[in-house]
C-alpha cells in the first residue's frame, strides 16, 4: 500500500516546527518554499525525510503539483501577510480535490499602536507627520515608502541580508546606514538600540506574532517612546492554530497523542565559588548580573563601560568589573559565561570560544549559539525556581515567573 503523503507550504517558524513534527513521525512530505533563503533554513532536515521544492508557484503550478503527486493533505503555513499565496493555495487545493488546512499564527495583543489597513494608508500618515522611521516590513513593499519626501535619509529599512533584496533596495535609493541588513530574531534591547541610534520617532511594522518578534518590537517602542505604525493583518475567514493542525494530522495518520517532549531540561548545580563571566555592561548584562549575584558565584564582568547597577555591585564587592574589551583568556577557569554586549560579532565570538572550551554559555541575541538558556528566576526563602520557554513567547515566561514569585512569597 502506497504511503499517504503531505504537501507543506512553509517559510515561517510554524512551518519549520511542523516539518520537524512530520519528520519525527516519519510522515512522508514535500515542502514548498519560495526562496533559496527559505530552502537554506531547512538544510538540517534528515536526508530522505522530506523533499524541498524551491521557487514561487502560481495557482496553476500548485494545482499541477497537487494533482501529479496525489497528496492526502495540504497544509498552508505561509506568512499571515502572504494573502495572494494563501488564495492560490486554497484555489489549487479545491481544484485538485486535496483537503487543505490553513495554519494561522496567533496575532497577540496590539496595545498602543496606530493601525492601518494598508501600507498606502501608513504612507499617507507619515507624509503628514515628520520624524525618522525604522521600517521592519521587509524589502518587497519598500517602494511605497519612496513616495515620502526625503525618504533616503528619513527611512531606515531593516531587511534580510540577501543579495537580491539588497540590490533591489539600493536601486530604490536606500543605502548606507539607512539600509540595515540583518537576520533576526531581534531582542527588545536590539530593537530599542536601533530606534535610539537612528533617532526614530516611528516604528513601521506588521504583526508577525510572537514567533516573529512582534512583542519585542512593541516593548522596544514603549521603552524608547517611538510610535508603532502597524499594517494590520488581512482578515482570514478560516484557519487553525498550530496545535489544532498537529492534532488533525495525528488523526488522519492515526498517530496517538503523545506527551509533548520538552526542548530544555532544567538542571540545578552547586555554584559555590564557581566562576561566572559576563561580557557586556548594558541593560541586558545588568539584568543578568543582578540575577547571578543572588547566588554564590564569583562573578566577573568585562566591558569598557558599565551601567550604574554593575558599578554599584562592583563597589559593594559583589563582583569584579574590568573596564576593557573581552579577551579569549577571560574564559580560563570559567564554569558559565554570558555574552550580552550590543555587538553581535562580539557575542558570537564569546559564544563560539566558550563552546569550544566546554563552557556553558548564554548569548543574548542568538538563541542558536546558546548552550544553556538564561531562565527567569523566582527565589523564595528556601525555594528557587527557574522558568524557560521555547523562545516564541517571552511575555508568557514573564507572566509565569511573576505568578511563581507570588507563590514563593506566600511560602515564606
Amino acid at each position: 500500500m502506497e504511503e499517504k503523503k503531505l504537501l507543506l507550504f512553509a517559510g515561517t517558524t510554524e512551518g519549520r516546527r511542523l516539518l520537524d513534527f512530520l519528520t519525527r513521525q516519519r510522515i512522508p512530505c514535500d515542502v514548498c518554499v519560495a526562496t533559496e533563503y527559505g530552502r537554506d533554513l531547512l538544510q538540517d532536515v534528515p536526508a530522505g525525510m522530506a523533499r524541498v521544492l524551491t521557487g514561487r508557484l502560481d495557482e496553476a503550478a500548485m494545482e499541477g503539483l497537487l494533482r501529479e503527486t496525489g497528496y492526502a493533505l495540504c497544509v498552508d503555513a505561509t506568512h499571515p501577510y502572504a494573502v495572494e499565496v494563501t488564495k492560490n493555495i486554497r484555489a489549487a487545493a479545491n481544484a485538485a480535490g486535496v483537503p487543505l488546512l490553513r495554519l494561522l499564527r496567533d496575532a497577540g495583543r496590539e496595545d498602543g499602536v496606530i493601525r492601518f489597513s494598508t501600507l498606502d494608508e501608513a504612507v499617507e500618515y507619515l507624509a503628514e507627520h515628520p520624524g525618522n522611521v525604522l521600517s521592519t516590513i521587509g524589502s518587497k513593499e519598500l517602494s511605497a515608502l519612496t513616495r515620502l519626501e526625503g525618504f533616503g535619509k528619513r527611512i531606515f529599512a531593516r531587511i534580510l541580508p540577501l543579495a537580491g533584496a539588497v540590490e533591489q533596495c539600493v536601486s530604490m535609493g536606500f543605502q548606507g546606514q539607512n539600509l540595515v541588513c540583518m537576520q533576526g530574531p531581534f531582542s527588545k534591547e536590539l530593537n530599542a538600540a536601533m530606534l535610539r541610534q537612528f533617532g526614530c520617532r516611528f516604528l513601521l511594522t506588521k504583526n508577525s506574532g510572537a514567533a516573529g518578534g512582534f512583542e519585542e518590537k512593541l516593548a522596544a517602542a514603549r521603552e524608547t517612546g517611538a510610535q508603532v505604525l502597524l499594517i494590520g493583518r488581512p482578515a482570514e475567514a478560516e484557519g487553525m492554530s498550530y496545535e489544532a493542525v498537529e492534532a488533525e494530522i495525528r488523526r488522519r495518520w492515526d498517530i496517538p497523542k503523545q506527551e509533548t517532549l520538552r526542548s530544555h531540561f532544567p538542571i540545578f548545580v552547586p555554584v559555590q565559588g564557581r566562576k561566572v563571566l559576563v561580557v557586556g555592561g548594558g541593560k541586558i548584562a545588568q539584568r543578568r548580573v543582578k540575577t547571578l549575584c543572588r547566588f554564590d558565584w564569583r562573578v566577573k564582568v568585562v566591558s569598557p563601560e558599565a551601567g550604574e547597577g554593575i558599578r554599584a555591585l562592583a563597589d559593594a564587592g559583589r563582583l569584579d568589573w574590568e573596564a576593557r574589551c573581552f579577551a579569549p583568556d577571560d574564559l580560563d577557569g570559567v564554569f558559565l559565561a554570558v555574552a550580552a554586549t550590543d555587538d553581535r560579532k562580539v557575542n558570537h565570538m564569546v559564544g563560539t570560544l566558550a563552546q569550544e572550551r566546554g563552557v556553558f554559555v548564554s548569548v543574548a541575541d542568538d538563541r542558536e549559539a546558546c548552550s544553556f538558556f538564561f531562565p527567569a528566576v523566582a527565589v523564595g526563602e528556601k525555594l528557587t525556581a527557574g522558568i524557560v520557554g521555547d523562545g516564541t513567547d517571552h511575555a508568557a515566561v514573564s507572566r509565569a515567573a511573576k505568578r511563581i514569585r507570588e507563590v514563593l512569597q506566600d511560602e515564606n
